[in-house]
């Protein structure tokens, strides 16, 4: 027959086995690449998605048109009027000639395992005045993490289409078009930017601080963004705007945790603590090209100018001159005045820059898990 010392030691064996298997096939099990979980759950849908890409498009649309228009009519006046140029039509010069972007990420990322709390304590009494404690505290976690980035190109003259389906036809998620109608001026497509006429849009509006749609919260920090440019001002203190961005990013995490122990004569305690979460992440980003935003890239890494280039250095344009020196060696001398080297001063609110070196180009990257 066992002693009582031999069968807990057998007990004890066997509830670590148990417990590292356990673990083992829970951890595998659940971490591998055979089984994703699909991102487009949570925040949002993949039935939502189609809606919510439309509505982003619009609103950018709609943002596109207001500021070519309102060029339009800042130039007709600002030589004569600049001040009432600037506070009627300040906007944001995009340039019609390149594309806009926005991109969509969305992330899911699922942690599990054993916590700290995790322990099997067994005891064992050696005499009337001593014990022995075993002590084995196992932990174990895994993180899985599945991303989507989706990015979409918009040509910056992008236009409104109308949509002539009747209102009743159907739901306006439904609808091809942006708008019902075809916004005849300016002072329409404000209208519209707005939501003053809601039954005429034909997509869900993005709301910004619970009250104005996106189309026109752009048009506002277009406005912004020109008062340092289109002020009237020294063209020599100007900065130019060159490119708008924008991030908008929401995080959700929801999770349980649960714990099981058992205390007696032997086990002081046997303890399981177990833990799992689910974190949703999902990330907006919008970019809006004026015509230097190319220049604006490159200046982060020094790879841009705004004078005149030099020809290269011993070119025919651009040749070595050499002199005797006073001492009778031979020294470099470069035509014109010194400083000047064939530059010409910059400033003025619109200057023809140029690249010095190719500006990199990094494909899109998952947002670092918080």
């Amino acid at each position: 027959m066992l002693s009582d010392a031999d069968g807990g030691g057998r007990m004890w064996k066997f509830s670590r086995a148990t417990a590292c298997v356990g673990i083992c096939l829970g951890m595998g099990g659940c971490t591998s690449l055979y089984y994703i979980h699909d991102p487009q759950t949570g925040v949002i849908t993949a039935g939502e998605l189609p809606y919510f890409l439309k509505s982003i498009r619009c609103e950018v649309v709609t943002f596109y048109q207001i500021e070519r228009e309102r060029r339009k009519e800042y130039l007709k006046i600002y030589k004569t009027r600049p001040e009432e140029a600037f506070d009627r039509y300040a906007h944001f010069d995009i340039d019609p000639f390149l594309y806009g972007t926005f991109f969509l990420e969305l992330k899911v990322t699922d942690t599990g395992g054993l916590g700290s709390g995790s322990a099997f304590d067994y005891k064992r009494i050696l005499s009337a005045t001593s014990n022995d404690v075993t002590h084995v505290g196992p932990t174990a976690s895994a993180q899985d993490t599945y991303d989507l980035i989706w990015s979409f190109l918009m040509k910056q003259n992008a236009q409104l289409a109308s949509d002539t389906t009747a209102a009743a036809a159907g739901p306006a998620t439904d609808e091809r078009g942006c708008y019902r109608g075809t916004p005849a001026d300016l002072i329409e497509l404000e209208s519209l930017a707005e939501n003053k006429d809601p039954d005429r849009a034909a997509y869900k509006r993005v709301i910004v601080d619970a009250s104005k749609p996106l189309a026109a919260w752009l048009r506002d920090n277009a406005i912004l963004i020109a008062a340092n440019n289109l002020t009237p001002a020294m063209p020599s203190e100007s900065a130019e705007p060159a490119q708008m961005t924008y991030t908008f990013s929401i995080q959700v995490t929801g999770g349980v945790e649960a714990k099981y122990s058992l205390t007696s004569s032997r086990w002081t305690p046997a303890a399981v603590q177990a833990s799992a979460s689910a974190q949703q992440f999902s990330n907006l980003g919008i970019y809006i090209n004026g015509p230097n935003a190319v220049l604006a890239n490159g200046a982060k890494s020094g790879s841009a100018g705004y004078a005149a280039k030099t020809p290269p250095l011993g070119s025919k344009d651009n040749p070595i001159y050499t002199a005797p020196s006073p001492g009778g060696e031979k020294s470099q001398e470069f035509p014109g005045r010194a400083g000047a080297a064939g530059r010409r001063t910059g400033g003025g609110p619109r200057t023809n820059g140029f690249i010095v070196a190719p500006v990199p180009v990094f494909p899109p990257t998952p947002t670092p898990t918080q």
